[in-house]
């Protein structure tokens, strides 16, 4: 404790920080310069969002060892950030990881799912370059085709 401070003081302090949530005003920011955007708006928002991506993965994949595997690194990341996934290993040797639900997991994590697919995107390029991801805001598979 401080000298000069009150233990009340303290005390409440603690009680704020306890029950507050995190403080986040780009999300939404982000959703009300979105909700009447123009589809230029958007589209720019959706070129940063995934150069961050890319920029977040290369980021990560400094930090790591030589030998990483991109799907499991990705899938690591879904599930850390709260986003529910599920990984296989498809006929042609492909890792696919479907993000699936209800778009919940998804707007909790991201301030808005037109955001937060392509920094997925330019994430999993970052890990992987041929990396790619379909679908749309219900249903998001990445794809990482067998490295060789």
């Amino acid at each position: 404790m401080r000298t000069g401070t009150s233990f009340a003081r303290d005390w409440q302090l603690l009680k704020i920080a306890r029950s507050l949530r995190r403080h986040d005003v780009a999300g939404p920011l982000v959703r009300i310069l979105l909700a009447d955007a123009s589809g230029d708006l958007v589209d720019r928002v959706a070129a940063i969002a995934g150069k961050l991506g890319e920029e977040d993965g290369t980021a990560l994949i400094a930090r790591n060892e030589e030998r990483f595997d991109p799907p499991t690194l990705m899938e690591g990341l879904l599930l850390m950030w709260g986003i529910p996934c599920d990984s296989r290993e498809a006929a042609d040797g492909s890792m696919v990881i479907t993000i699936g639900g209800d778009g919940t997991a998804l707007q909790e994590t991201f301030a808005d799912v037109r955001v937060a697919a392509p920094y997925l995107a330019g994430y999993a390029r970052a890990l992987q370059p041929d990396a790619a991801l379909t679908g749309d805001a219900g249903r998001m598979t990445l794809r990482f085709p067998p490295r060789g």
